[in-house]
């Protein structure tokens, strides 16, 4: 199996890292382009492994998939796809569950089953509330041998429906659902976060008529068909953040292109508290981490505040932060699965139900790890960074699924790591 080897400690990096496309980005517009007749252009395409995954789904469905080696992808819908979306398909990759609400919107009277998803194991994901979702535009469900099978005898009809708690996936799966419908529909308490808006400006510029009257809210006029759209993916706001964590765990100078810094003002901010020297542009972000740093307090919530996907790496960071910090995670139920790999690594982390304290300035000392899911592996991979000499990480075909060309772009910052099969 797979891991890294990562000789540290590496300190004072400098350097300069090119951002991919947002991977929360392309997987739903991915999904989107079923809802199509002709034919759907990708641009700024992230190569990484789900996104294999998902091109192999849409094969699998029916649809023909070519990605170009300028990170271009052409979707063509020539025949009618396929409704039954396998397991093998989608046990690794959640976002397999946003088929769903594309082919309910595009085949509203036919039966659609789609396996229940996998992806992390960051607790409980339940897809309650997309059910639900669909429910508000007269869609039925129910649960048959693991596939959720869900149809509208009488089509697609626009109504209402308030998310009870903010869901990404949830808000992009209802979305794609309805533009298809009749009528209008109104759905409230809607994730706002830029993946989700990518999508919301890919289906309006293809046609789509979604218009938000309000913050959190949003009024969707059904159309007839979405025939062809083209679209360039935006930034990954996570992999920015992940190697601007880079540069503060070593001390040094980092500067991310490729991403706008709206979408990561929160954790700017965060940075700067520690004591880092942010400096940022149009589509650039460079980070000057000072010798001192101080302790802080985080809180992880729905966009615009700190993303849960981004707390891992800011866990590893404040290991090596004087004093005591304290980090509160609200999204997911299991999100500190790095604790016990940095602890390995000497670490001191105390963790009660949702609630983290680190307290920081210890030395890290190299060590065997394994990783449990996508933003783990580059919380240990950054302990591994800071710790006196090697640490050997596990299962970091989670890392994969994510983060393209990994290695390559931490060996560009001076990181001593190398992969071995």
């Amino acid at each position: 199996m797979k891991k890294y080897i990562i000789k540290g400690p590496t300190n004072s990096i400098s350097g300069t890292v090119n951002i991919n496309g947002a991977k929360n980005s392309c997987l739903p517009l991915m999904a989107a382009s079923i809802l199509f007749k002709d034919k759907v252009i990708l641009k700024n395409v992230p190569l990484v492994k789900d996104v294999i995954t998902m091109k192999n789904l849409l094969i699998s469905l029916g649809s023909k998939v070519e990605i170009l080696k300028t990170n271009k992808m052409i979707i063509k819908n020539s025949k009618p796809h396929k409704r039954r979306v396998p397991y093998k398909l989608v046990s690794t990759m959640r976002a397999g569950v946003l088929t769903m609400g594309s082919l309910l919107g595009r085949y509203q009277k036919k039966k659609i089953y789609v396996a229940k998803g996998g992806g992390c194991s960051l607790g409980i994901r339940d897809i309650n509330y997309h059910l639900s979702g669909f429910e508000s535009l007269a869609a039925e469900h129910r649960l048959e041998k693991g596939y959720v099978r869900i149809h509208s005898e009488n089509g697609l009809v626009g109504g209402s429906y308030k998310f009870p708690k903010v869901s990404v996936t949830g808000t992009s799966n209802l979305i794609m659902a309805s533009v298809l419908s009749k009528g209008t529909h109104v759905i409230r308490n809607i994730s706002i976060e830029p993946e989700v808006i990518d999508l919301i400006t890919f289906l309006n510029n293809s046609g789509s008529k979604i218009k938000f009257i309000g913050t959190r809210s949003i009024k969707i006029l059904g159309i007839t068909e979405l025939t062809t759209g083209e679209h360039t993916i935006i930034g990954d706001r996570i992999e920015a953040f992940s190697y601007l964590c880079v540069g503060a765990i070593t001390k040094g100078n980092v500067l991310v292109k490729n991403i706008n810094p709206k979408f990561l003002s929160t954790e700017l901010t965060v940075l700067k508290k520690m004591g880092c020297l942010i400096k940022t542009g149009k589509d650039y972000i460079f980070i000057k981490s000072k010798k001192k740093h101080f302790p802080i307090k985080v809180k992880t919530a729905p966009y615009p505040n700190f993303a849960t996907d981004n707390m891992p790496s800011l866990l590893a960071v404040l290991t090596k932060v004087p004093g005591k910090s304290h980090i509160e995670e609200t999204i997911f139920s299991n999100r500190f699965m790095a604790v016990p790999e940095l602890a390995r690594m000497g670490a001191k982390i105390k963790v009660k139900n949702n609630k983290a304290v680190i307290i920081g300035n210890k030395t890290l000392i190299g060590a065997d790890c394994i990783s449990s899911d996508l933003r783990t592996t580059f919380s240990i991979i950054l302990g591994a960074i800071a710790a006196k000499g090697s640490s050997n990480i596990n299962r970091v075909y989670h890392g994969e699924r994510g983060l393209f060309n990994l290695v390559g772009k931490l060996k560009k910052l001076g990181v001593k790591i190398k992969s071995d099969n």
